[in-house]
């Protein structure tokens, strides 16, 4: 009998180890910037390709999840050396890059609801307590405004649903992965997620460069189909 439980404990060991041993953890310390900027407010009545969607009904929310080594790369000098999370010390991987209340039907990405209202500048200690997996005050302070605002009421219930969403993943260690494609990056994903549907995933690609990752939730937070 205590021979049996034990090949079962160890069994249950084993098994552990195996649906983990791709999983990248999700960064829950990070490197700061020494000081945060002071001003990083966003109004989107000031970009001249932004626009305001407030009146459509969220039907779905869709979690956004950038390739940080892409995004930087497709900087230019000067715009990464003002990135702190494209500094050659800080080490990102695969963050957040917003998520965003979906239509029901949709012809193209402007018929999403979209800069609902304005808000104010969120404080330094929400910016610091959400850093490492959105590593930036206008990229946490711009996704609020443009996306969050258009279903969530605060900017605690926003973020705070975002990082349990976030957290809920095993993500793939996609730097350990040679030649990383869409197709393989997907089947990671599923293989280390078993509850996740294909047809709740999306990966994008630049040229042979992982960009984004797109999941897709109903307004439950259960996956659902993109």
């Amino acid at each position: 009998m205590e021979s049996n439980l034990i090949a079962v404990v160890c069994l249950l060991a084993f098994m552990a180890i195996c649906c983990t041993v791709d999983a990248a953890p999700v960064n829950s310390s990070c490197p700061l910037p020494p000081k945060l900027g002071s001003t990083y407010d966003y109004d989107w009545k000031s970009k001249p390709h932004e626009w305001s969607n407030p009146n459509v009904k969220t039907a779905s929310l869709q979690l956004a999840l950038s390739w940080s080594p892409t995004y930087c790369a497709s900087l230019s000098k000067g715009e990464r050396d003002q990135q702190f999370q494209c500094k050659p010390s800080n080490d990102f991987g695969l963050i957040v890059h917003g998520l965003w209340p979906q239509a029901s039907r949709a012809s193209s990405v402007k018929d999403h609801p979209r800069n609902c209202r304005n808000e104010k500048q969120l404080n330094a200690t929400m910016i610091k307590r959400f850093f490492c997996m959105m590593p930036g005050e206008y990229l946490q302070q711009s996704e609020w405004e443009k996306h969050g605002t258009c279903y969530f009421a605060t900017a605690t219930d926003y973020f705070t649903t975002v990082e349990k969403l976030y957290k809920s993943l095993n993500i793939p260690d996609i730097r350990a992965m040679k030649n990383p494609t869409a197709t393989t990056i997907k089947d990671s994903f599923l293989k280390l997620n078993p509850k996740l549907p294909s047809s709740s995933i999306k990966v994008i690609m630049e040229s042979s460069r992982l960009k984004e990752i797109d999941i897709c939730y109903g307004l439950n937070l259960q996956f659902a189909n993109c």
